[in-house]
Order: C-alpha cells, then sequence, then structure tokens
C-alpha cells in the first residue's frame, strides 16, 4: 500500500510537472489560451503551487480573464508569503489592464486582491477607485480608512467634496456621527459639488439627531443640546427638526426651564400631521407638565 501511495504522488507530480512545462512552450509562443489551460490542470494535479499560481494569472492576464487572474495572483501571495511582493505587481497589471478596457468592476476586483496580499502597499492613483469600491460593497471599515486619502489626492475641489459626502455616509452606516458630521459640515461651507450639497444638509441633520438623542439617554443634556441645535438647522428634513426640537424640549425640561421645554415641545406640534408619532410624543409631555389645553394631536370624531 505504501508503494502504491508513492507511485501515484509520483504520477501526479510527473503530470503537473508536464503541464507547466507544456504551458511554458505555449506561452512562450504567445498561445496564452492554450498556456493557460496546461496551467490549471498542472494546478489539479499539484493544487497550492506557487509557481503555477504565479504562471495562470499571468496567462489570464493576457486572455482578459481578469477574475481568474486575480485569483491566481491572491493564491501566489498566500501561498508564498516571500512572493508578496510578486503578486501584487501582477495585480497592479491586472488594474491598468481592466482600467484601459474600461472594466471597471475587474479592477476594482483587483484592487481588493491587492489590499489582500499586501495590505500596506501605497495604492496611488487607485485609491479613489478602491475607496468608492469599497463604499459601494458596504465595507465601510475600508471605506473609512481609504476615503480620507483619496479626498487629499482628488483632482480638484468638486471631486474632493463628492469623496468627502461619501466619507460621511460612510460613517453614518458605521454609527460614527462624530466623523460624519464634521464631513457634512465641510461639504456644505465649501459648497463645490452641488449635486452633493442638499444630502450633505439630511445627512448632517439626521446625524446630529441621533448623536443628541445618544447623548441624552447618557444623561448629557448640555452636550446633547449643541447637537440637536444642529439638527435644527435649515436643511435637515422636516421630520428630522421636529424630532430636535422635542430633544430641545427634554434637554430644558432637564435643566429645569419649564417655558422653553414647553415652547420646543410646541414646536414639534406646528408642522405635524394630527395624530403622528411626534406629536403624540409632545402632547403627552405638554399634558405632564400641565398644559392639558395644548392643541389636540387627535382628529374630531365625526
Amino acid at each position: 500500500m505504501g508503494v502504491a501511495s508513492l507511485v501515484l504522488i509520483w504520477a501526479c507530480s510527473r503530470s503537473a510537472a508536464d503541464h507547466e512545462e507544456l504551458g511554458d512552450r505555449a506561452y512562450a509562443a504567445g498561445e496564452y489560451r492554450n498556456a493557460l489551460a496546461e496551467y490549471q490542470l498542472g494546478l489539479k494535479a499539484h493544487p497550492g503551487s506557487a509557481d503555477l499560481s504565479a504562471k495562470a494569472g499571468a496567462a489570464a492576464l493576457h486572455t482578459g480573464e481578469y477574475a481568474l487572474a486575480v485569483a491566481q495572483y491572491v493564491a501566489l501571495g498566500q501561498e508564498d508569503r516571500s512572493r508578496a511582493a510578486e503578486a501584487a505587481d501582477g495585480l497592479e497589471r491586472l488594474v491598468r489592464a481592466a482600467l484601459t478596457g474600461n472594466d471597471r468592476n475587474a479592477a476594482a476586483n483587483a484592487l481588493q486582491g491587492l489590499r489582500t496580499v499586501s495590505p500596506s502597499r501605497p495604492l496611488g492613483r487607485y485609491t479613489r477607485l478602491a475607496a468608492l469600491d469599497a463604499a459601494e460593497r458596504g465595507d465601510t471599515g475600508a471605506a473609512l480608512a481609504l476615503l480620507p486619502s483619496a479626498v487629499a489626492a482628488a483632482a480638484n475641489a468638486r471631486s474632493a467634496d463628492s469623496l468627502l459626502f461619501v466619507y460621511g455616509m460612510a460613517a453614518v452606516r458605521a454609527r460614527a456621527c462624530s466623523t460624519a458630521v464634521p464631513a457634512f459640515e465641510s461639504v456644505i461651507r465649501r459648497q463645490h459639488e452641488p449635486a452633493v450639497t442638499e444630502g450633505a444638509r439630511e445627512g448632517l441633520g439626521l446625524c446630529a439627531l441621533v448623536e443628541g438623542q445618544r447623548l441624552l439617554a447618557d444623561g448629557k443634556p448640555t452636550e446633547a443640546e449643541d447637537w440637536f441645535r444642529r439638527a435644527s438647522a435649515p436643511g435637515s428634513p422636516p421630520e428630522v427638526v421636529r424630532g430636535a426640537f422635542l430633544g430641545l424640549g427634554d434637554v430644558k425640561l432637564a435643566q429645569g426651564d419649564i417655558p422653553d421645554a414647553l415652547d420646543n415641545y410646541q414646536q414639534v406640534l406646528s408642522g405635524g400631521r394630527p395624530g403622528d408619532t411626534l406629536s403624540q410624543r409632545a402632547h403627552e409631555k405638554i399634558n405632564a407638565l400641565g398644559k392639558a389645553d395644548a392643541p389636540s394631536t387627535t382628529p374630531p370624531k365625526p
């Protein structure tokens, strides 16, 4: 049984070597598709071969099979860490080829592979693409890590503002409002890209409201007040503004300023629909303060 196993191992190894040799001949002759087929057969006979992964990646690059090329270069970098730089070089060539062919998805996949095999390698002019791809995939950690560099390297002010807006939205998804708010405020202040300015105002208002609510729940009404005032600023969605006034009423109530608290609760009632959630909550708070004569939020019965 031991001899049979040795014979089988020897046969498979010989098969992989044969396929590699045939692949090398085809590659040298410019027959990249045939070379790729041989290298793939070699990998089936000898899985995990760094040499075959490198050669298969190069052949796939020539045939335009970018997804396969990415997989092979990533495998090269993972199978032999001493060849991570070689794998990264191959992936960079893939990015250039994909962009030349206007295949943005393939370029983004190659950049993702590049970050896998060589996380510390500078992405240079590809940072913007990698950052936007991470944001679109919902990879907020990668997006938040890459977007500041992309903003700094932006070709012009409009592009920088667009990227700042994406950065703010990524921070919102990560529930990092303390990061999102300065990004949105910068977009609003700079006003270089009108297409994202309104979205930045809405994002700022929503995030400020969430942050104010969090601080109020943590027993920090004074800190919460500033966030609620930001949320009530012009440009915030109407429901966010009403939620901010409800929060400001709670802040003033916590500070013992009953008249100001009532004024803020009344602001919640104005502009709301009878019986909506915010109106009901404001009405309950007003009644709890002894203002039973406040306007009812329940429609009169016919």
